[in-house]
């Protein structure tokens, strides 16, 4: 009968962290020379942790960085975990300044990020619809 408190405290204890992977750090896109997109991501802090995991920036450069979509100042990136692997959420764009549903994701075997946009905003945006970021 001791083992059945003990067994129950351990699934308390790793329960809550079973998704608890960590993306934070910069992941980079490059196609050629004429576009790219980078993405740093940080663990959500107090402010957004009941909604979200992840926060970060972005900026998005094509035509040779005649355009330019960079939030760097302000968080423009908000995800959640779905499940292991698994991320989605929003990408504000710097340029038009509207939403798009992103989903994230890690291929841990490569070390890499499938970025895919799901829903797009209204407006210009620099960003790619589906990357591989490293």
């Amino acid at each position: 009968m001791k083992i059945i408190p003990f067994v129950l405290l351990l699934f308390l204890v790793f329960a809550p962290n079973a998704y608890s992977q960590d993306i934070s750090g910069s992941w980079r896109w490059y196609e050629e020379e004429d576009k790219s997109l980078e993405i740093y991501l940080v663990k959500a802090d107090s402010t957004f942790q009941e909604r979200f995991d992840f926060v970060g920036t972005h900026c998005g450069v094509y035509q040779n960085g005649n355009r330019m979509d960079c939030a760097v100042e302000d968080y423009s990136i908000f995800i959640k975990q779905q499940s292991e692997n698994s991320y989605s959420g929003k990408i504000k764009s710097a340029y038009s300044l509207t939403e798009f549903e992103i989903r994230l994701t890690y291929l841990e075997s490569e070390k890499k990020i499938l970025w895919e946009v799901t829903k797009k905003g209204e407006g210009q945006y620099y960003f790619p619809m589906k990357a591989f970021l490293e």
